[in-house]
């Protein structure tokens, strides 16, 4: 697969590579129906390939409905997760001709993806970009291209730029400002699903914003694996601050919210810029897992129990009104109940404003 490494122009046209097409001998087009599990990437990523089915002249009919191509983007998050994403490609397989499998459990468990009925393409998470030309070969009668083994490389072009689809009206949209981790917390799968940390480069990301704008869109919501660290990889410093003042001078933009800021990676410039930008939502997404310095050491974050109550002091401090939330992970291997006593203290001392638990 092609990375995204072409010169970006300030107007960015939505891919078009694909010609429309029909059924033959029907005059009505082929019609696809879209499944998300998982998380906000996931469901960017399927806004932006329901948009390329779109140009390429599909109809996209509710999931559930006949139709001729249904595109599941799995999660694999958790062993839960895992288990209702083959559950839906089962289910997707009674209602489609055809089933595209993508996402995180068709990367990493792509012979079960590809055992379940109807199911015709297995792209994982990598070949979500050729999504269209699988199911356009399916329909056909093709061969699919061969799908994308593994994440790497520079960004991967899925960018949404029409507002949600191009027909829903919504004026919230979500905006995936990077992908894959470098991290190693030993609890997670998401590095070698979707690769090492990339950023989407800054004029890309204000071309599409403004894009959306122009189209009515009012709130952005900033997602990616860690928003935190947006853009080491290309500028040499974390310069998530910069884009956020920079999406703030966007005309017709109210409202920026940003989801999935790891603690140990907040700076002081992000803070201010949160506190300073009037259009920047006082709310923070903070997964912390863990309170106990024994079970972080245990998971591999790069964080301790004084840090986490020195920064979630600092936000406060610094933005008196804003909501934190948070996610934990209880029963995690060699947790004692001293361990779990001390995470459940951390946690009324801290209030926060919303708490995630999985066990």
């Amino acid at each position: 697969m092609k990375r995204c490494n072409i010169k970006l122009h300030p107007r960015s046209e939505p891919p078009s590579s694909v010609a429309p097409v029909s059924r033959e001998g029907a005059a009505l087009p082929w019609r696809v129906s879209f499944y998300t599990l998982g998380c906000r990437v996931n469901a960017y990523e399927t806004q932006a390939m329901e948009e390329r089915f779109r140009a390429a002249g599909f109809a996209v009919v509710p999931f559930g409905a006949p139709c001729d191509v249904c595109v599941v983007n799995t999660c694999a998050v958790t062993a839960e997760s895992e288990r209702k994403s083959a559950q839906l490609l089962r289910r997707a397989g009674g209602q489609a001709a055809y089933v595209i499998a993508v996402g995180c459990f068709a990367q990493l468990r792509p012979e079960k993806a590809a055992a379940c009925s109807g199911v015709g393409y297995v792209g994982g998470c990598a070949g979500k970009p050729d999504a269209v030309a699988a199911a356009l070969a399916l329909c056909r009668g093709e061969t699919p291209p061969a799908p994308v083994p593994a994440c790497g490389g520079g960004y991967e072009p899925m960018s949404i730029f029409t507002r949600a689809g191009g027909e829903s009206g919504k004026c919230r949209v979500f905006l995936k400002i990077q992908d894959g981790c470098s991290g190693r917390c030993t609890y997670c799968i998401i590095p070698k699903l979707r690769g090492k940390f990339r950023s989407v480069p800054m004029e890309r990301l204000i071309a599409q914003a403004e894009d959306m704008a122009e189209q009515g869109v009012k709130e952005l919501i900033l997602v990616a694996q860690e928003t935190t660290v947006y853009g080491k990889d290309l500028y040499g410093k974390k310069s998530l601050h910069i884009l956020l003042k920079k999406l703030c001078e966007i005309r017709g933009i109210r409202w920026i919210r940003i989801l999935y800021c790891y603690p140990e990676e907040i700076y002081d410039e992000l803070i201010e810029t949160i506190r300073d930008e009037k259009k920047i939502c006082h709310y923070l997404d903070i997964p912390i897992q863990h309170a106990s310095d024994r079970i972080l050491k245990r998971m591999g974050r790069r964080t301790s129990k004084q840090e986490l109550i020195d920064i979630v002091g600092k936000l406060r401090k610094e933005i008196p009104d804003i909501v934190l939330r948070t996610t934990l992970i209880t029963g995690f291997p060699g947790e004692t109940e001293e361990d779990h006593e001390e995470l459940k203290e951390f946690v009324d001392e801290m209030e926060f404003d919303r708490l995630g638990v999985f066990t």
